[in-house]
């Protein structure tokens, strides 16, 4: 994983090919709030005043991904409300990370519509295996953003292995991974329907992963996240 220059963006960021629009609108269209673009506090902010009005059933995101504490402001609200999540074109990194399993039912438009490449979780992984190194106050809010996120799996009913177990051997995807919706359900994020199934894959740098359900415990790290 590339290392930047704040670690709050780590594995958080979308690569080139999944460059944000240069302007992210949020905005409501009938019952929908349509998010697209980057999820950082300017336009969580503006989706959560928008959440405030009555009618709202759903939430209609194309996002390439952005910040973990926006995200998760958003993500909180979204299960709070009870909103589906429509994911017209794609939703990678953070926003899958954290709104997908939001939802109450998803809606993708195909296959690798959702991609994942790491949470904190994930980051604190690296650290304590040494395979990436940041300065202590990074670590701290990592730590600290890593409890959140595992709050959120926690009242969500949702395996947060689902956000980086493809990161590790013998899956050991470079960038991002997409998943069948009965992979995501077996990780807790149910209710997933695909409109169009036989879709082809449009971003090459979305591989899709098939899980070894039998072998997936003994990849999963048995340490604490961070020590």
């Amino acid at each position: 994983m590339r290392a930047l220059t704040r670690l709050t963006f780590l594995a958080l960021l979308p690569c080139a090919l999944h460059a944000q629009p240069a302007k992210t609108t949020v905005a409501r269209e009938h019952d929908a709030l349509v998010f697209d673009g980057r999820i950082e506090p300017v336009s969580v902010a503006r989706a959560l005043e928008l959440l405030q009005q009555p009618g709202i059933t759903r939430l209609v995101i194309t996002s390439g991904g952005g910040l973990v504490g926006p995200a998760l402001d958003l993500a909180e609200a979204v299960r709070a409300r009870g909103l589906d999540v429509e994911v017209p074109r794609g939703c990678y990194s953070s926003c899958a990370n954290y709104i997908v399993p939001a939802g109450r039912h998803k809606l993708l438009a195909r296959r690798g519509a959702v991609g994942w490449h790491g949470n904190m979780a994930h980051v604190l992984y690296l650290q304590r295996t040494g395979q990436g190194s940041w300065p202590e106050a990074d670590m701290a809010e990592a730590r600290r953003l890593e409890a959140r996120e595992a709050a959120f799996y926690a009242r969500a009913g949702v395996d947060g292995f689902v956000a980086w177990f493809a990161k590790l051997p013998p899956y050991a995807i470079d960038e991002f991974y997409s998943l069948s919706p009965e992979d995501m359900a077996g990780f807790g994020i149910r209710d997933v329907t695909v409109r169009e199934p036989e879709a082809t894959v449009l971003d090459a740098l979305v591989e899709p992963v098939r899980v070894d359900w039998p072998a997936l415990e003994k990849l999963r790290p048995r340490a604490a996240p961070d020590s």
